[in-house]
């Protein structure tokens, strides 16, 4: 979905979804760590969030997995922060 030359900021800290078709491509976007780390936890918080909704019988409109999603988010979050 997005182009690593240039990333929009704001559609990305607000919908991370809409501006990357995986959280591992946070990883390679031209952004410091720290808008990385910011966008990969509005991730996760939109998973958490449907999942929730997905437990509470309303699952996503496009069948996404928010548990597969949530794990992902949270491998490029422990890539993002460098081996242990």
């Amino acid at each position: 979905m997005t182009t690593i030359a240039s990333v929009n900021l704001d559609p990305a800290m607000l919908d991370p979804a809409s501006v990357f078709s995986a959280p591992h491509e946070v990883l390679t976007a031209p952004l410091t760590a720290e808008d990385k780390k910011a966008i990969l936890l509005r991730w996760e918080e939109d998973a958490e969030a449907l999942l929730r909704a997905t437990e509470e019988g309303m699952p996503p409109a496009d069948n996404r997995s928010p548990a597969e999603m949530l794990v992902a988010v949270h491998a490029a979050l422990h890539a993002l922060e460098g081996p242990d």
